[in-house]
């Protein structure tokens, strides 16, 4: 975005009525364009000042609503015939964290609400949660019980488990999340004790919550994708069709079976990939098509669960990349679906139907985007 050039101190000029000026033009810049917004508070102390100003932090936010997805995270496997300084982190505007940097002891879990997950194999820690944008971290240490389950090599098909992080302020719009305070939310599965766990980690008591558990065999998907509706958070199962709630403030835990699709027999259950609109998202890819289902949770599932609409890929990709696609990723708010393919890793975006090339390849198991503003005020 071309901005115009700094303001010249004139006697007709009353510099408030200039900084009002500037004030709206900087409204407008693109949320997916921080570059522009650094670079203009780089040009003088006025413009700084305008752009570090907390009322007009929350005036931009406001206006642009939905925060802006800035990357995305994805794993890579470590071997010795691999380059080291790999990272997690991939690019998809002008925001280039410097912490992002691939960390050989960590491995992406979930990414929500301006913060990402990591597992560590550290002895003695268990989670690192950090901030992209304010570059703020925290190491959570795991429970004894949560440090005997974490600590099994997630190829070990005994025990399996996910966690999720999401924020924890009251009556949160999810815009602005940064500072805390947050929780991680562990889901597992135990195959030979025939049982699904869990247990929610509290940044304000900086404690994990006892242990629960049901007896239901259905093992978690270590790499699967996690959904957050309200104070519920939802995992996906290595069987496509079964779905793991965790409700944290009633501190219960279920699992459900996804409804049969009567229509179209043939098509197999398509895995969650998050929510939109209020309802649980669950895609799949058919060559050539891509299949959408919706569904809201709560006691009635079967009765809201519809089917969201068919996407035609063989318009929107290149023949390379009609090879071989699975969702892996999907960002919420911006309505953005990502598809690993032979040819790389594409987007669509689901309202316009644009596709775009990200990346020449990543590990084809799962994306994690990472969505927030990046503005210089902090509150």
């Amino acid at each position: 975005m071309c901005l115009p050039p700094p303001p010249q101190s004139s006697p007709g000029s009353p510099p408030e009525l200039v900084d009002d000026v500037m004030r709206d033009i900087f409204l407008l810049i693109p949320a997916d364009d921080p570059k522009s917004l650094v670079r203009a508070a780089a040009v003088c102390t006025r413009w700084q000042s305008i752009l570090s100003d907390v009322v007009f932090t929350r005036e931009y936010r406001t206006l642009h609503g939905t925060p802006p997805m800035l990357g995305f995270l994805h794993n890579t496997s470590h071997t010795r015939r691999e380059k080291r300084n790999k990272q997690y982190f991939v690019s998809t505007t002008s925001f280039r964290p410097p912490a992002c940097h691939e960390r050989r002891r960590l491995r992406a879990l979930d990414s929500r609400h301006g913060l990402v997950l990591f597992h560590t194999s550290k002895k003695g820690e268990g989670f690192v949660i950090w901030d992209l944008v304010t570059k703020d971290w925290w190491r959570i240490k795991a429970s004894d019980e949560c440090s005997d389950i974490i600590s099994h090599d997630q190829d070990d098909e005994g025990i399996q488990w996910n966690a999720a992080v999401l924020c924890a302020k009251d009556q949160c719009d999810h815009v602005y999340c940064h500072g805390g305070p947050f929780r991680v939310a562990l889901v597992g599965s135990d195959e030979e004790q025939g049982i699904t766990f869990a247990s929610v980690y509290s940044f304000e008591t900086h404690k994990w919550s006892d242990m629960i558990s049901i007896e239901e065999p259905n093992a978690i998907m270590k790499s699967g994708h996690i959904a957050v509706l309200g104070d519920k958070v939802y995992f996906q199962c290595q069987d496509d069709e079964i779905i793991a709630e965790y409700n944290i403030g009633e501190q219960i835990i279920s699992v459900f079976d996804q409804p049969d699709e009567d229509e179209d027999n043939h098509l197999p259950y398509a895995p969650l990939v998050g929510v939109e609109d209020g309802m649980l998202l669950f895609a799949y890819v058919l060559e050539p098509r891509l299949y959408l289902w919706s569904m809201e949770a709560g006691p009635n599932r079967a009765e809201n669960w519809a089917r969201r609409s068919v996407i035609e890929l063989e318009p929107l990709l290149p023949p390379p990349a009609l090879l071989h696609v699975s969702v892996v990723g999907f960002a919420e708010g911006v309505g953005v679906i990502f598809l690993n393919t032979k040819a790389g890793l594409y987007t669509i975006e689901l309202n316009s139907g644009r596709s775009k090339k990200l990346h020449r390849k990543t590990s084809g198991e799962k994306v994690m985007p990472y969505m927030s503003f990046y503005t210089r005020g902090t509150i």
